[in-house]
């Protein structure tokens, strides 16, 4: 119960957040005019070239799959345990009755599991198939730092980019001294790359990086309970046992009952 009020309330506190910032930039009397904190030429600047060094940083392979891991749907890691459970549970009972060729027409939809419990049907034993698994786990870990190492790049990157446009606004500023009308275009760019890369580090990658962090820890996790379950299908335990294996916590519910002791 609890659990559920505190994402309820985490769920409303980002739209509050949002909407009280936007009524006290609509309502109060800014020193400026909103329109006059943006400029294309200087978010084009800041941005593509953030964007552009941190792809040259990290490699597109590496930036895409921190895309992908982003928009990829995660549903509640209790959820997904009771699930990945069941799965397990029901393989193992397969197992058991018809042995482990059997599961080699199972569907399975994680291709990390498909992988893996293809080897465990070639004939692998548990000392094979614990090498496979730390060799997969250890890729995994790998392409997961890669990843959070791109976006702690754009977090550091931004600033200095925004840097770099206000030089260049400077420069510019100095060449067209004579003429008045060229002295607002250059230094606007030289104000406000500053601005939009703060604002890109602080305010879009930093929130960015950290989901990133959460998803793939996550993620992680799920693929650790995947590997103790395979490495029980080569131990060959049961379906009873399996559960027990993959959800230590879900044990049956006691059936003792603790009376206060009463004095005579």
């Amino acid at each position: 119960m609890y659990s559920k009020r505190r994402f309820k309330l985490s769920m409303f506190i980002l739209p509050a957040t949002l909407c009280g910032f936007t009524a006290l930039l609509w309502w109060s009397p800014p020193a400026v005019h909103l329109s006059a904190l943006f400029d294309p030429i200087a978010f084009a600047l800041v941005a593509g070239g953030t964007a552009l060094v941190a792809i040259l940083r990290s490699g597109p392979e590496t930036f895409c799959y921190s895309i992908r891991s982003l928009m990829k749907r995660h549903e509640p890691y209790a959820l997904k345990q009771e699930q990945l459970a069941a799965e397990f549970t029901a393989m193992a009972g397969i197992a058991r009755r018809s042995g482990l060729v059997a599961l080699e027409f199972h569907p399975v939809e994680d291709p990390f599991t498909a992988r893996c419990l293809a080897h465990l049907v070639d004939g692998a034993d548990e000392e094979r198939l614990a090498a496979i698994l730390d060799r997969e786990l250890m890729e995994l870990d790998a392409a997961n730092t890669n990843a959070i190492d791109a976006w702690q790049g754009v977090v550091d990157l931004a600033p200095a980019i925004g840097l770099i446009g206000t030089l260049i606004g400077l420069v510019g500023l100095l060449g067209q001294l004579n003429d008045p009308q060229a002295i607002a275009p250059a230094l606007a760019i030289a104000l406000l790359t500053t601005l939009y890369g703060a604002v890109i580090s602080n305010i879009i990658a930093i929130p960015v990086l950290a989901r990133l962090r959460r998803l793939l820890a996550a993620d992680f996790d799920h693929k650790l309970m995947i590997a103790e379950g395979l490495k029980a299908l080569a131990r060959g335990e049961g379906p009873r046992r399996m559960r027990e294996t993959l959800m230590p916590l879900s044990a049956a519910t006691p059936t003792l009952t603790l009376v206060k002791n009463s004095a005579p």
